[in-house]
Formats: structure tokens, sequence, C-alpha cells
């Protein structure tokens, strides 16, 4: 299967960002930030024959190499958030959901999409999937507009939109890296998927 979807995008009342006032480049050693429990579940990982490793295991892994990430960078998000979105990692990667040629979220995706939530501050979590390839993709619907953004390794997103403006049906898409995307996007006003509702 191609895209897996987990949940939709729902506003929260804290702010994602408490208090962080970090620009981008302030945030970069999350990129290259290794917690000594990742690097163990790279043993765990790491079988003699290749077909025993199950795609339960697969799961299991990838699932906690998302978690202790994102717990690597909680000075940046609150309680709350993490973990309405530990919530959304486990639904999505729900063995029942998954077959045994499907690949699990890539530790470098999901990095460029802890760098991206940081760097963009949404107030409102996006919505999470996957690809057969293992890219996290998310996404933020508001009425009829959608934004869905798919993380690449080494700080890509491919995006594409959906939204009306001045009355008008506008659609768009592109890749570009996370330094140039809030750029990017900036004409489509993004608030709309971005920020808290009232």
């Amino acid at each position: 299967m191609y895209l897996k979807l987990a949940s939709t995008s729902q506003p929260v009342n804290t702010s994602f960002y408490p208090d962080t006032g970090k620009d981008f480049h302030q945030i970069s050693t999350i990129k290259n930030k290794r917690p000594q429990e990742l690097s163990q579940l790279s043993g765990i990982v790491k079988k003699s024959h290749e077909n025993t490793y199950t795609i339960e295991e697969r799961l299991y892994d990838a699932l906690a190499f998302c978690k202790i990430k994102t717990s690597s960078v909680a000075m940046h998000i609150t309680n709350e958030w993490r973990s309405r979105f530990f919530s959304q990692l486990d639904n999505l990667m729900d063995v029942e959901n998954w077959e045994e040629d499907d690949k699990p979220i890539t530790e470098s995706s999901f990095t460029t999409l802890l760098r991206m939530i940081i760097y963009i501050k949404p107030a409102r979590r996006p919505g999470i999937g996957s690809t057969s390839k293992g890219n996290i993709i998310a996404s933020w619907i508001k009425d009829t507009d959608r934004l869905t953004i798919e993380c690449l390794p080494d700080d890509r997103v491919r995006w594409v939109l959906s939204c009306n403006t001045d009355g008008v049906r506008e659609t768009a898409a592109g890749e570009v890296t996370l330094i140039r995307l809030q750029k990017v996007l900036s004409p489509y006003d993004t608030d709309r998927w971005f920020a808290n509702e009232a």
C-alpha cells in the first residue's frame, strides 16, 4: 500500500513551543543527535538473517526510534503535544495496518519531520501517514483546504496543497529544503492550517 494515515490534525490549547525562540540553525543538533538508546536499538535490529526480522520487529524498532528521537528534543515541545503525537505514532505503526513488504518509517525521514515541526512551529498537530518507501507524511486539513508534506531525507520536503484564495480554488506542489519551506508556502496564508482555532 502506498499511503497509510494515522489521524487528522487537531487544534490544541497549549503552545507547541514553550519559550523556545530558537532559529533554524540553533536546532541543527536535532539532525545529528543520536541518544545512547538509539545506538542500542541498532544492535537489536541487525540480525544475522534478515528474513527472520519480522514486520512486528521492524515496526517496534521504528516506533521506539521515533519516540526516543522525539523525547530527545522535549525542550521544544509541551508534554500534551508530545503525548498526543505518541498516540498518533502508535496508531500509525499498529501492526494490523501493515504487510510484510511495507517499509516502516525511516530514521532520516522522521528526523526531517521533527526538524520541520520545530522550524515552522505549527500550533495544530498534523495528521500523519507514511509511504511505501518509509517516508513520513504530515497533513493539515481546514474545511476544504489541504496541505500535505512528505518528509524526505536530508532536510528536504515534498509538498502539495489545495486551497481557496479570494474565492478561487488553487493547487500547488513543489520540493524544497526546510530552510525555504515557510517562504515558499507564505503566499497561501499558512495560518489557515497551522494556527489554533479560536
